[in-house]
């Protein structure tokens, strides 16, 4: 990985000026340049006192993006994922080599190439031919297969920024008009060559796939505030208005060829583009299409404090999305807040104690806020589409005359709902500041209460509605309370050297608190996990691990009903991917140039559905889900004898259940400045090198690859085989003039 930054500044009375241009250039961990991202970033930052009543501000930034990716996590459902590179690297059988010379080819891929009509192997560039297993037949094959037979690059270009105006009119008032601009283009270009890797994953001829758009963003936004003393009295009002518009327009093809066709004019790079498609290649079109969603707003909020000591703030906002979100009905939301505080260092009382005690404070909030985040595309709308159509086996009177044809048949396609409203936040929260010793000594304290009301859901089939999709609805409620810590000292020991430890703790406790009336639950489409009343949020659903059967080595589990036969009425609750805390340290200290900084986080409480252990017995394992397995002679095992039955159970029952706990030191930096005497002389104002290891110790029980690396939303705490973080070694130089 290679990070460059320049910057440059200058300022004085009227205004300040700030220009910086980055480059980012990070190679992936495969071999090869098949995962990369370069990046370069320019931004400029303005501001200037035009009259002493104007003032005019931009912040502005531009960015030039390209890489390349490799197949991610996909779809995971029973311990099942498509199209995954890290998951194949795992799998791949131990008796298949990756690469085979050309004159050491296995009996099965010599077949192969005795029938090019299946698809031809891949090479490398040496000649040697990648390994296809004669054991393993699914979409996960030889990870240097999975690598080769398909190329994807992306393009991007990005302007964003804002721009605003300051007015005071008069004395106390402040008027500002604010624009906000994002400007986007990018581009994706995909090609998949022809290959063999076994009878699922193979293919004779080339699919093309491409897209572009230019997504774009605006938001206007303009401010009244107005604040005045009134003796120890202070009062503020603020009033304002916001007005956003996104807008996309998007288009996307693809080329397939087929059976005999090989879909391009020629089988080279340099025909693998929609220009040189075969007259007989698949052509499909997408997007085209205008899509805007506007929303509009108005906010105001009034504070007073009384002697720096009491404080109390009260607003209230009222946005509005447009039709393509909500229904007109239901498309105004209102959200309140209101704040207090009390700074009791600042009391006559506390006097005494201000040596040791020189600030206090005690607070209090609650308030709302809305989210339509996933909406979208008139999805609570009532569709109609053409599902069915037939050949009329009698002439059909038309305009010019008697005509067959096909009659089609239209059917709505959705539910629709026409109550689809606001997702709503509610929160209260309870805190305490305070600093002790000259402020060497920082406490911060917060409990919180927050419920998500009106949840938006998708993929919810109640049992009112059969045969179609149901739309978008309010489906349940979910609560999450906890307490924030914040603790931190700092101080100097003599003249040379400095310290500082700070730390955070958070806890948090999850749980659905109602669902709508026409369900008992929900079950995700892509994990197996539950949205259930009473449990986390997505809790994983499966079979309770009951151990190994000495006399047979088959896996066994609980069984929860009244039916001997174990199956779906015997899942329940078996872990959950939300942590119980979450937390972080960082400590800081500096000794005549020397400085030095060690940051790490952590969560405990919250388990990891480990998806990278395959049902089959061909495939490669994790050595956690072997070195223990039952033989003849080890009957006291608790791993499942090779080839069990029941392993579909036991990947998606509490066997597979890992503690995700860890600590993880994110980043330890050691750095040295060159005295400013030193360097006054060639007139430089700093100059410091450093090095540093990024990700370097975890420390958790999880045997998989990363346990900071899980699915987020309904696959939350499921390893599916996501892309690892690498650890890094980081060198590197800034320099001030």
């Amino acid at each position: 990985m290679q990070r460059h930054n320049v910057s440059f500044q200058a300022g004085n009375e009227k205004g300040s000026i700030y220009a910086s241009i980055n480059y980012l250039n990070n190679n992936g961990i495969f071999a090869g340049k098949s995962d990369y991202y370069e990046r370069i970033t320019g931004m400029v930052n303005v501001s200037w006192k035009i009259k002493p009543w104007l003032e005019f501000g931009s912040n502005n930034q531009i960015e030039f993006a390209s890489g390349r990716n490799i197949s991610d996590a996909g779809t995971v459902i029973n311990s099942h994922t498509d199209l995954n590179t890290v998951l194949s690297v795992l799998r791949l059988d131990p008796l298949t080599k990756p690469v085979y010379a050309p004159g050491e080819l296995p009996a099965n891929m010599q077949m192969v190439l005795d029938n090019p009509q299946w698809g031809p192997l891949l090479q490398d560039e040496n000649g040697n031919y990648y390994g296809v297993s004669n054991f393993i037949i699914d979409s996960n094959p030889n990870p240097l297969i999975l690598r080769d037979r398909s190329f994807m690059k992306s393009r991007k270009m990005a302007i964003n920024g804002t721009a605003f105006l300051n007015l005071t009119p008069l004395k106390g008032l402040l008027i500002t008009s604010r624009l906000s601009y994002q400007l986007n283009g990018a581009n994706e270009y995909t090609y998949d060559i022809p290959y063999y890797a076994n009878q699922k994953a193979q293919q004779n001829y080339v699919t093309l796939a491409s897209s572009a758009s230019d997504p774009g963003y605006f938001q206007w936004e303009n401010f009244l505030n107005y604040n005045v003393d009134l003796g120890k009295h202070n009062l503020g009002v603020m009033l304002g208005t916001s007005y956003s518009q996104a807008h996309d327009f998007t288009v996307g093809g693809s080329v397939s060829g087929g059976e005999g066709d090989l879909g391009v004019q020629k089988n080279n790079p340099l025909f693998y583009y929609f220009a040189y498609r075969s007259a007989s290649s698949t052509l499909r079109l997408s997007g085209g299409e205008d899509l805007f969603r506007r929303k509009l707003a108005y906010f105001g909020r009034l504070n007073w404090s009384y002697a720096s000591k009491y404080l109390v703030q009260a607003s209230l906002r009222a946005d509005a999305a447009d039709t393509s979100v909500l229904p007109v009905t239901k498309r105004w939301g209102y959200f309140p807040a209101v704040s207090a505080g009390w700074t009791i260092s600042e009391e006559p009382f506390m006097e005494g104690v201000r040596s040791w005690l020189p600030f206090l404070k005690i607070r209090a909030s609650w308030g709302q806020n809305g989210s339509i985040a996933s909406l979208g595309g008139y999805r609570y709308a009532n569709a109609i589409a053409s599902f069915y159509n037939y050949y009329a086996t009698e002439a059909l009177p038309t305009a010019d005359g008697p005509d067959y044809g096909y009659i089609y048949g239209y059917a709505p396609s959705s539910s629709g709902n026409n109550e689809l409203k606001w997702e709503t936040s509610e929160q209260t929260d309870l805190g305490l500041d305070a600093r002790f010793l000259g402020g060497k000594l920082t406490f911060s304290m917060d409990w919180f209460n927050k419920t998500t009301k009106d949840l938006i859901v998708e993929g919810l089939v109640p049992s009112t509605i059969m045969g179609i999709t149901a739309s978008p609805m309010n489906a349940g409620n979910i609560r999450n309370t906890g307490f924030e810590f914040e603790l931190g000292w700092s101080d100097q020991i003599g003249k040379d050297f400095s310290y500082s430890i700070r730390a955070n703790l958070s806890t948090l406790k999850n749980k659905v608190t109602k669902i709508h009336e026409t369900a008992t639950y929900i079950s995700s489409t892509v994990a197996p996990t539950r949205f259930e009343v009473g449990q986390p949020a997505w809790y994983f659903y499966g079979y309770k691990f009951a151990g190994i059967n000495a006399q047979t080595g088959e896996p066994e589990f609980e069984n929860l009903d009244d039916d001997p036969t174990i199956g779906d009425g015997d899942k329940t609750y078996i872990g959950k991917g939300i942590p119980d805390l979450t937390g972080g340290v960082t400590l800081t200290a500096s000794w005549k140039g020397i400085d030095l900084l060690v940051f790490g986080t952590g969560s405990y409480g919250n388990d990891i559905l480990c998806s990278l252990n395959s049902t089959s017995g061909a495939y490669n394992k994790l050595t956690y889900f072997t070195e223990d397995r039952w033989t003849p002679n080890h009957t006291n095992a608790t791993q499942p004898r090779a080839g069990a039955n029941g392993l579909d159970k036991y990947a998606i029952s509490s066997a597979s259940v890992f503690d995700g706990s860890f600590f993880k030191i994110k980043q330890i930096q050691l750095g040295y400045s060159l005295p400013k005497s030193l360097l006054s002389k060639i007139r430089i104002d700093n100059f410091r090198i450093y090095a540093s290891l990024d990700d370097w110790f975890t420390f958790a029980k999880y045997p998989g690859f990363d346990p900071e690396i899980t699915g987020v939303g309904q696959s939350l705490g499921i390893d599916s085989g996501s892309y690892p973080t690498s650890k890094k070694l980081v060198f590197g130089v800034q320099l001030t003039f």
